[in-house]
């Protein structure tokens, strides 16, 4: 019976995958790729280039999301569904290579996040996308993901694999100024990589009605080092900033380690909470609290006077500091993610209820798509060679009224969302 119920499942996933591979995404509704609660499933990917013609992903799931249904004497599992297909893009989803296997889970492991991983031989090249579904064949319920991939002739960001000191995969490319780093790369005969290090001090983004005149990028490195890489020596990168590996820098490309405060992407400090207020303050009111003797209790007399009770000031805290800490989940790159077009956008306006993604672009919509009455927002891709995560807002008058009223529903006590 339980075969039975598996190959049944197993035919309807399959006849919903073929008819969803076959549309274009780029007309599709994506808002939950910013709307966690919105999503069964909390995966984290990782994509390498183990070897030429070669893709090894690492996928991070937490078991307890699944559902477990006993099987006889074996207790209570599990049964996960890893679908994994290289397509060019939101664009062109046609299917290029794929692979897929099922996992088991084990209902006593549930509480501790596992790794599993898929090869694929691919003969691909070029900037593509990794769709990635999971399907839990308990539940009969699905869920799909999109994983940047980039396999070129040079190095790319996708031919290094980090680990930390407890040899965990690094599923983000960024982390804490205290983290040590095993570097792996493709090619096991190279043995050291050159390091060029950036500390910049980047400004916040204008206001989306304000146009954005943004200095030229210093490429000029603040220093240059050479690192070891495919061995067992940890490499620690102590300073903020980032750090740019290549094994050869005659040639483009390689991959970016990103370094900022600890305990990112949280925000816990004073400073670090006051900087991301800045969005909703006056510059008379930031540089007074900048000033403050105590900053922490000039922080929290600045939220307390717009929540009014404590109760409602912790509920009004924990939305805009969620909002930046998601921010920096999804749009951090060379700097934090609330500090960018698109994490400005999200801590104030929340996340879009309508978002159409492509390869070169990102439609936010707030309201019913073609209304009149709703707003819209477009994001542009940044060729950089830091990060493929970089995104410019089309600015524009229009925003002014839209942004002042979101401001002021967080300065009067409300978390904002334009459409609820």
């Amino acid at each position: 019976m339980i075969l039975k119920r598996y190959i049944s499942v197993l035919i309807i996933v399959l006849l919903n995958v073929s008819c969803y591979t076959s549309r274009d995404l780029s007309t599709k509704n994506m808002a939950s790729f910013y709307k966690p609660t919105d999503n069964i499933y909390h995966p984290e990917f990782s994509a390498w280039n183990q070897r030429d013609s070669s893709i090894q992903l690492f996928v991070k799931v937490i078991p307890a999301e699944f559902l477990y249904v006993r099987q006889s004497d074996e207790g209570f599992k599990s049964f996960v569904k890893v679908v994994l297909e290289v397509v060019r893009s939101y664009d062109d989803t046609r299917v290029l290579d794929s692979t897929s296997s099922v996992f088991t889970f084990d209902i006593l492991d549930k509480s501790v996040a596992k790794i599993v991983n898929l090869s694929l031989p691919t003969k691909q090249v070029g900037d593509l996308m990794l769709r990635v579904v999971l399907y839990d064949l308990n539940k009969g319920a699905y869920e799909d993901y999109f994983v940047p991939l980039e396999i070129d002739n040079q190095a790319t960001r996708n031919d290094f694999l980090f680990t930390n000191r407890r040899n965990e995969i690094l599923f983000d490319n960024y982390g804490n100024i205290s983290d040590s780093l095993n570097i792996a790369f493709k090619d096991p005969a190279v043995k050291t990589m050159w390091c060029k290090y950036y500390k910049r001090n980047f400004s916040l983004p204008a206001p989306p009605f304000s146009f954005d005149i943004k200095s030229e990028f210093d490429y000029t490195p603040d220093s240059v080092f050479q690192v070891s890489v495919n061995d067992s020596f940890p490499i620690v990168f102590p300073e903020p900033g980032f750090y740019h590996l290549q094994p050869d820098t005659t040639k483009k490309g390689g991959a970016t380690i990103y370094r900022f405060e600890p305990g990112f992407p949280n925000v816990s400090t004073p400073q670090h909470l006051l900087e991301s207020m800045r969005y909703l303050t006056s510059k008379k009111e930031f540089e007074e609290m900048r000033k403050s003797v105590n900053l922490k209790a000039a922080v929290d007399n600045f939220w307390l006077a717009r929540g009014g009770s404590e109760e409602k000031t912790r509920a009004l805290i924990r939305k805009y500091y969620g909002r930046v800490q998601d921010a920096n989940k999804y749009f951090t790159s060379y700097t934090e993610g609330w500090r960018t077009d698109r994490g400005m956008i999200y801590v104030i306006f929340g996340a879009p209820s309508t978002l159409y993604l492509s390869a070169e672009s990102e439609t936010w919509i707030y309201g019913t798509p073609n209304s009149t009455l709703a707003l819209n927002f477009f994001f542009t891709k940044v060729i950089n060679p830091f990060t493929p995560n970089d995104m410019t807002l089309s600015r524009a008058p229009i925003y002014e009224s839209n942004w002042y009223r979101a401001v002021e529903t967080w300065r009067q006590g409300r978390a904002y969302n334009s459409y609820n």
